[in-house]
């Protein structure tokens, strides 16, 4: 059971596939989806049984099954500008998809790793970014946002931000060097007693907790995209390992990995 009551979203079950959605797309009329974990579907390495999954869901959300762009993630800070539907061996090394193109459905994956959606109902633009805490330190999303402007006449204040399942502070849990490198990256914010926290001891070795959802935040409203226009699911990846895909929780052992679609 979800440790959750985020007005905000919903969960959804129909023929054996369990989603999350959120409201505020809906209301626009955006099909989307963050899938649960469930017998049905499986995004995982099984490319058949990936593509089959892909089949599903894409039957419950009404979806062609041929406007799927999925690129192989590399935790990279690179993000793509797709205005048709290219083959995944098109998208080596990219973690972030952005078109303002009808038909085309833009895929991620995660397994405790964030993923946005970007949406702005003016330009109708839309876009989907992996971010681990790599691509939280490269800033793909703040990239992301800046291509959305730059590329497609966007404006930060009219974008919606929607931030999936994710690991969350009290269980991302690093060594000294990472702590060092977040701090580094982001001393410019003023804000690192708010998102690095000092964590457990093993062996007299410190560890530290970081927040990398408050991290993409700040990136976020330093851009100008509004509070109130950034929602947060909420969900912790480790606290609901039974449902949402976790490394941490499962280690090398975890499955089809949770995936995010959406598409105008």
């Amino acid at each position: 059971m979800f440790q959750n009551k985020n007005k905000e979203i919903i969960f959804v079950k129909k023929d054996g596939i369990e989603f999350i959605q959120f409201k505020r797309l809906l209301n626009y009329g955006i099909r989307h989806a963050y899938t649960l974990k469930s017998n049905d579907i499986d995004f995982g390495f099984n490319q058949k049984r990936n593509f089959s999954s892909y089949e599903k869901l894409c039957k419950v959300l009404n979806i062609d099954v041929n406007t799927i762009v999925q690129p192989v993630q590399t935790h990279s800070n690179n993000v793509k500008c797709i205005d048709k539907v290219e083959t995944t061996e098109m998208l080596n090394n990219v973690d972030g998809l952005i078109t303002n193109k009808l038909d085309i459905t833009l895929t991620t994956k995660n397994a405790d790793c964030i993923l946005f959606i970007l949406f702005d109902p003016k330009r109708k633009v839309i876009a989907n970014i992996h971010s681990g805490w790599k691509g939280t330190f490269q800033k793909i999303v703040e990239k992301a946002v800046l291509k959305m402007v730059n590329y497609y006449d966007c404006k930060a204040k009219d974008i919606l931000c929607f931030i999936s399942p994710s690991i969350r502070k009290d269980h991302f849990e690093v060594d000294e060097d990472v702590k060092e490198i977040c701090e580094r990256i982001f001393y410019y914010t003023g804000r690192i007693e708010e998102f690095i926290e000092i964590g457990k001891e093993e062996d007299g070795i410190k560890k530290y907790n970081i927040d990398t959802v408050l991290i993409n935040r700040i990136m976020l409203e330093s851009l100008g995209i509004k509070k109130e226009n950034i929602i947060d699911c909420g969900i912790c990846s480790v606290c609901n390992g039974d449902k949402v895909e976790s490394v941490r929780v499962e280690g090398n052992l975890f499955g089809g990995r949770a995936t995010m679609i959406v598409t105008l």
